[in-house]
């Protein structure tokens, strides 16, 4: 009969944990140049400054006929003024004359506006003629212009260092001509499954185990700046386990792993990480995901995740996402789009421990509602898949009741209301 040894003797607090680690992490230094164009989840390794201004001349903002906004100060409805179209301005082909009095220019949306002209009147306020408009509304200077430098001014700050660049960020380093940035370099994880009863294919015989974290890690990073080694699976025995550490500690920045945490005889991941390092926490007041295991190896952080995959996929995101944004000079914190909804039913929860219930999000006549999905144990892997998000009932609490109003964590970027 297997022995197990007792149980953890305290569990530290998550944020107290999640502090204590990234205390011991120092952010990498290297800077490399990045093409704007393979710049996306990288984090800046310097401010990106504007070096003109954009746009780079006052250009218009509607399509109509640029015009001077004195010419129109009476026109109106019922007494329309009539301009001289003395030209055409569209982008790449600006009009290169002056407009004078009494005097108009066509425009599209963007085209530069002409010497001489400071507002555009849109079409929909003019009746065009042969060689003439009729202007029925007047127009204040600068109306519907974007003047030079209006979104950017030369010098202007327009992306910070350690900025983790977003598909939204690309457009305005595209605007200002960037062809390429100073970025950290990606950090290198390295990922390893701890377990004699974990295959990659399934149908191998029966007591086997067809593993699954990797890649719902590999998913769970895919936004983040990072470069993943997969190491594969590894055997349980001391000896193999050490030497997946060591080797992947090798070539890598962080080094994650899942299984072989909890206190069991089969359990040797903390042994070797005292051995060749330090374990800065064991054990966590995390519910599910209590054997986290965070520690130092050479330097380099070492974070050993349980193998049941709802555990894994908590302890992921408490742990290891700020832990590389950490690594990579990232600035500021992980966010999640958050919903609030009434419980359906009352979720129980022990004092002590910080509990991450996955619910499920339903709308209903306008109102949220939050279901709780009760599963037992954290390997219930369905118990991700049915839900939306979590609801994390504080360590202060013994949960929440029936009605009330709760905030869910939604991990799910499409939810089905």
């Amino acid at each position: 009969m297997r022995r197990v040894r007792k149980g953890f003797k305290r569990y530290e607090y998550v944020d107290r944990a999640l502090d204590r680690f990234l205390s011991s992490i120092e952010p990498l230094d290297e800077v490399v140049d990045t093409p704007v164009e393979d710049a996306l989840w990288r984090v800046l390794a310097e401010d990106v400054v504007a070096g003109e201004d954009n746009p780079p001349f006052d250009r218009s903002a509607m399509d109509g006929y640029a015009v001077r906004s004195v010419d129109l100060s009476s026109a109106s409805d019922s007494n329309p003024i009539r301009l001289n179209v003395i030209g055409y301005s569209t982008t790449g082909r600006p009009f290169k004359g002056v407009v004078k009095p009494g005097e108009a220019v066509k425009i599209d949306t963007g085209a530069e506006m002409p010497k001489g002209a400071d507002a555009v009147v849109m079409v929909e306020y003019v009746e065009e003629g042969d060689g003439y408009v009729d202007v029925y509304k007047s127009v204040s200077r600068f109306e519907n212009v974007s003047l030079k430098g209006e979104d950017v001014k030369k010098g202007d700050v327009i992306l910070p260092r350690g900025r983790l660049v977003s598909p939204e960020d690309l457009p305005t380093l595209l605007s200002i001509c960037m062809e390429a940035v100073k970025t950290f370099r990606r950090v290198r994880v390295g990922l390893i499954a701890f377990g004699d009863e974990l295959v990659d294919s399934p149908g191998v015989g029966e007591g086997f185990i067809r593993e699954s974290n990797r890649l719902m890690i590999r998913g769970l990073l895919a936004n983040l700046p990072v470069d993943i080694v997969d190491y594969g699976i590894v055997r349980d025995s001391y000896r193999d386990v050490e030497d997946a550490v060591s080797k992947a500690l090798d070539r890598s920045d962080l080094v994650v792993s899942t299984g072989g945490t909890s206190l069991g005889d089969d359990d040797v991941v903390a042994k070797v990480v005292e051995r060749l390092g330090e374990i800065i926490v064991h054990g966590v007041a995390l519910q599910p995901s209590k054997p986290v295991l965070l520690g130092l190896v050479g330097g380099k952080p070492y974070i050993g995740l349980p193998g049941y995959p709802v555990a894994a996929a908590i302890s992921s995101h408490v742990f290891l996402i700020p832990s590389i944004l950490k690594l990579s000079g990232a600035r500021g914190s992980y966010t999640y789009p958050v919903v609030r909804g009434i419980l359906t039913r009352r979720v129980p929860s022990k004092p002590g421990l910080r509990h991450f219930v996955r619910v499920r999000v339903r709308r209903v006549g306008g109102v949220v509602y939050v279901e709780p999905i009760y599963a037992s144990g954290a390997g219930v892997t369905s118990s991700l898949s049915r839900g939306d998000g979590f609801l994390v009932v504080p360590e202060d609490m013994e949960g929440f009741d029936k009605g009330s109003e709760v905030e869910v964590i939604l991990y799910r970027r499409v939810v089905d209301w």
